[in-house]
């Protein structure tokens, strides 16, 4: 059966409208700041086998772990799927999911009583246990740390949601309103998701809707293979640094990537990556090769979509025990900083491969906060659970995005009003950090200050990266600074805290982030003199700087050029 473009255009818009409207849904369905302020979650479909046919949100590096969980709910009720069921799993070694907090909830599309897709969301939980309030524990050294594990279980049929289900998060919740809210939300979106996909399939016909899906992936293999077949045959390599793992303090860890260009495909090979660590920065499997697709289309097109059609032009190779592919039952609960190092070192050796597509790495300052609270402002106990934004790297033609997550482009921090006014904290300050960025003819984005002040006795984990080992320059560009994190920086007591650590605090404590820039791109000395001067005036630059490193002096309160003068494109 041949089908004509226009349907096949019709069909694939079609279905992008359906997971815009389950992201709507999701985001405006969410109780807790985490998904509807920081939109940390997806929704989206997949066909019958479990293959994405798109993903809405911005993490797309749930990418792979849609394909797993329907992959795992379609092996534990096979032959058991009922129009009207949806599932629920969150354990990261059977569904893929990159942390146990990432609950992934699953619902079957059927049509004349043969399934035909699955409507898929992965979005965070404030808490589900484990030894600290919002449950990625900076001790943790083993799975069982981090949490309730769920493996694939019904939540709900045609006759409700199961209670008993329900019950058991509830009981393992240290806010269990706030997540069964979220996983309400996940649940309806995909089931709104999967009835639409069904509607489509009784408009178009079954066999229409599938043969388009196939199009959609064919043709998003085949532009990422047309992008490839046009870079040099060669090998490259890339590595960076955690500052270490949590648990073994002056022991860094190494991601390394090898990546091969033949023809029109690509090998990332991760072998030279440490072994799996003790602490809890481990990296699913899944996650690390999401990732490392996202950097490789990045690398070649931005414009080609992120579904499982990627995989057919790539392959893995990735030997199980390495800390980008742990097993059974190493904690995982810290693995944004690791994604966010994996998703740059493969960007850095697919710009060997591809020079005119290079981008400096972003700031590594990832990761998040967790501060719980027996009382806040509602009078019950609150997990307030915020994200560590970063910032790009500089590129051949602009400076780097400020206050971006390199992957994500779509998770902002929560809105100040929304802290003081839901938990018993109080920002002090969110103000940008003057040279936090690398230097560079385009320099990297900017990094940030944030202070805040806790109102009432408290629990802190920080999960956090940077503080020793920073992002890199490129092409004779500069490094950031690195990231800290200061406890009652005013204070006699003063104390630069560890990346990844637990702390109990008390009232009128008060915590500074500095986070880093992103890495420079080309020779400071090349930038344009305006460039400068703006930089200075807007504080993004102090006048020392500009004076050591871009060349220009400061007489007077203005800038002169020290260096002959320049043209806007940095060249003399």
């Amino acid at each position: 059966m041949t089908i004509d473009p226009i349907t096949t255009e019709v069909v694939g818009s079609r279905l992008r409208e359906i997971a815009s409207s389950m992201q709507y849904a999701l985001y405006h369905s969410g109780y807790s700041p985490i998904l509807r302020e920081s939109k940390d979650g997806t929704a989206g479909l997949t066909d019958r086998d479990g293959r994405v046919v798109i993903i809405g949100g911005g993490l797309q590096y749930h990418l792979l772990a849609y394909e797993q969980a329907v992959r795992k709910v379609k092996e534990r009720y096979a032959g058991r799927l009922r129009p009207g069921d949806s599932f629920v799993v969150n354990d990261p070694y059977q569904a893929g999911n990159a942390h146990a907090p990432d609950m992934v909830a699953v619902t079957p599309a059927f049509h004349d009583g043969a399934l035909v897709g699955f409507g898929v969301s992965i979005a965070h939980k404030a808490d589900i246990g484990g030894i600290v309030p919002g449950s990625s524990g900076a001790a943790a050294r083993e799975i069982f740390h981090d949490g309730l594990l769920l493996p694939p279980v019904r939540f709900q049929t045609s006759d409700g949601i199961d209670d008993a289900i329900e019950a058991i998060i509830r009981n393992n919740s240290r806010v269990p309103d706030m997540v069964l809210g979220d996983l309400r939300a996940q649940v309806g979106c995909t089931r709104m998701g999967a009835e639409r996909l069904a509607q489509l399939c009784a408009e178009y016909g079954a066999d229409v809707v599938a043969r388009s899906i196939e199009h959609l992936l064919v043709s998003t293999e085949r532009r990422l293979r047309g992008e490839i077949a046009q870079w040099h045959d060669a090998s490259q390599t890339a590595e960076g640094f955690l500052d270490y793992d949590g648990a073994v303090k002056d022991r860094p860890v190494r991601i390394h990537v090898r990546a091969t260009k033949q023809g029109e495909r690509i090998e990332i090979d991760f072998s030279g990556c440490d072994p799996q660590t003790l602490g809890p920065v481990n990296l699913t499997t899944n996650t690390a090769k999401s990732a490392a697709l996202i950097a490789l289309v990045a690398t070649a097109d931005p414009t080609i979509p992120i579904n499982s059609g990627l995989t057919g032009a790539v392959d893995f190779k990735i030997p199980e025990g390495l800390v980008v592919s742990p097993k059974r039952p190493a904690t995982v609960n810290h693995y944004f900083p690791t994604a966010h190092l994996v998703y740059n070192c493969v960007l850095a050796a697919m710009g060997k491969l591809n020079p005119a597509r290079a981008v400096a790495p972003s700031g590594l300052g990832s990761g998040a906060i967790s501060i719980g609270y027996r009382k806040a402002r509602a009078d019950k106990p609150t997990v307030l659970y915020e994200l560590m934004v970063t910032s790009l790297g500089g590129t051949s033609q602009h400076d780097g995005g400020v206050m971006v997550h390199a992957i994500n482009h779509f998770t902002p921090g929560a809105p100040v009003e929304i802290i003081e006014s839901e938990y018993p904290i109080r920002v002090r300050r969110f103000d940008i950090w003057c040279d936090s960025a690398g230097a560079g003819r385009y320099r990297g984005g900017i990094g940030y200050v944030r202070e805040l002040e806790v109102l009432e006795d408290s629990v802190l984990t920080v999960r956090s990266s940077n503080h020793r080992f920073t992002a890199w320059g490129l092409n004779g560009g500069y490094s950031p600074k690195p990231s800290r994190i200061i406890l009652n920086p005013q204070r006699p007591d003063r104390e630069e805290l560890e990346p990844i650590t637990t702390r109990h605090l008390s009232a009128g404590d008060v915590l500074r982030f500095e986070r880093s820039g992103g890495g420079g791109y080309g020779p400071p000395q090349e930038r344009a003199r305006e460039a400068v001067i703006d930089d200075v005036r807007n504080g993004y630059v102090s006048v020392q700087s500009a004076r050591m490193i871009y060349g220009c002096a400061c007489d007077d309160g203005e800038i002169a050029a020290a260096a002959p003068d320049r043209k806007s494109d940095g060249t003399s």
